[in-house]
């Protein structure tokens, strides 16, 4: 499944952001939780996004986010708590696609 969480940044933060993630990135993936693999943090561009950024993870079940959320790696909490003081506080969606080809489907019975 792929994790898309959205996010905005804080006015005159997103160069500093920027290099945050540059200098991280690698210690991001070493101490992610297990089952949370980093597919990379993107900005919307030219206005082609309700949001500033997004950061895709792709994960195997929904188990894996009990998994984060126990994650008491103090690194990880580092990383996170950081990231955190660049963040605008309104709340934005996260997305969780799975494949097509694994996603159980239900629709109603057709009527006669």
């Amino acid at each position: 499944m792929l994790y898309i969480f959205n996010f905005n940044l804080k006015e005159y933060k997103v160069m500093e952001y920027q290099k945050f993630i540059k200098e991280n990135e690698k210690t991001m993936v070493e101490h992610a939780p297990k089952g949370w693999k980093y597919m990379g943090t993107y900005f919307y561009v030219l206005g082609f996004g309700p949001y500033t950024a997004a950061q895709f993870w792709e994960i195997s079940d929904y188990a894996d986010f009990d998994t984060f959320r126990n994650h008491e790696d103090p690194t990880w909490l580092k990383l996170m708590e950081r990231s955190m003081e660049f963040g605008t506080p309104e709340p934005t969606p996260a997305w969780l696609l799975r494949e097509a080809g694994d996603t159980k489907i239900t629709e109603p019975k057709k009527k006669p």
